[in-house]
């Protein structure tokens, strides 16, 4: 009697301890972070390419050329980001009704928007430091008016990513350099990152 009374308290443990094998090891898994809050800290211009006209000559310039074009492009439009992994999103938080949210792909510590039906670079996400760059690229593309053609066109705009030669000579007024004929023919475009960290 003695011994199976000892038998039962020593099997009490292991019966109530057996269905909870699986929870325990869960519960020393730290639990991997899903939601990221990053807040504007600084800015950094990767490069800047000018080319006038007439002759389409590339130019050096310093980075305080870039305020005769964008006055204000040392600040970002939103000064919180936050990147949402569960549910593949990214929010850009101006604070007003600025604020835009867009689903998501990361590939390795890219992460891609959709924006109007194609996947656009729009920054890095480095984990393991807590922090978010977001790549923004303003141009800017004058053609002054032609003796056949009258008009004079400018487009100035900011987009999220990089722009390359490529995504300015033959996709807009000018194939090439040696097409800004006239004087005040201007391109402009500057590749700019701006840093977030972790809240």
């Amino acid at each position: 009697m003695k011994y199976s009374f000892l038998f039962i308290l020593a099997a009490l443990p292991m019966l109530s301890c057996s269905g909870n094998d699986d929870s325990t090891i869960e519960t020393l898994k730290p639990a991997e972070k899903e939601v990221f809050q990053f807040e504007y800290k600084n800015y950094a211009v990767q490069n800047i390419s000018v080319y006038k006209g007439p002759s389409g000559q590339k130019t050096d310039v310093s980075e305080s050329y870039l305020n005769s074009y964008w006055s204000t492009y040392q600040e970002p439009a939103w000064k919180k980001i936050s990147l949402d992994l569960k549910n593949n999103s990214l929010q850009l938080i101006s604070g007003t009704s600025a604020d835009l949210t867009y689903s998501v792909k990361i590939n390795q510590d890219s992460i891609f928007i959709t924006e109007n039906n194609e996947q656009n670079f729009i920054g890095i996400f480095n984990r393991s430091e807590s922090s978010f760059t977001l790549k923004r690229s303003f141009r800017y593309v004058k053609r002054m008016p032609r003796e056949n053609m009258n008009a004079l066109t400018i487009s100035q705009k900011a987009v999220f990513g990089i722009t390359a030669y490529q995504d300015i000579f033959g996709k807009s007024v000018f194939d090439n350099p040696s097409a800004m004929t006239a004087t005040g023919d201007d391109i402009v475009w500057t590749n700019i990152d701006y840093h977030y960290k972790n809240l």
